[in-house]
């Protein structure tokens, strides 16, 4: 099992929903109303906020890739 299939099977339900919705907008590039952002210190790599929950995903206009979906802590941005 990947690290982004045990992470989305580790969310309640309701988060759930929210991520997973959010994902698809990920997807599509449809990123308007969103909580989106660029991490610091890198130019291809973005988290969007949903509820206590980042979505760290990398984009550079030919790949996207979602790298994580992680509880917000002091350890949510490491190794990127």
């Amino acid at each position: 099992m990947g690290g982004l299939e045990r992470e989305l099977r580790a969310l309640p339900h309701k988060n759930l929903v929210q991520v997973l919705a959010v994902l698809k907008q990920i997807r599509n590039r449809d990123i308007d109303g969103l909580d989106h952002k660029k991490l610091k210190g890198y130019d291809c790599i973005f988290r969007v906020r949903t509820g206590r929950y980042r979505i760290i995903y990398f984009d550079d206009e030919e790949r996207l890739e979602v790298k994580a979906i992680r509880k917000r802590d002091e350890s949510t941005y490491r190794n990127f």
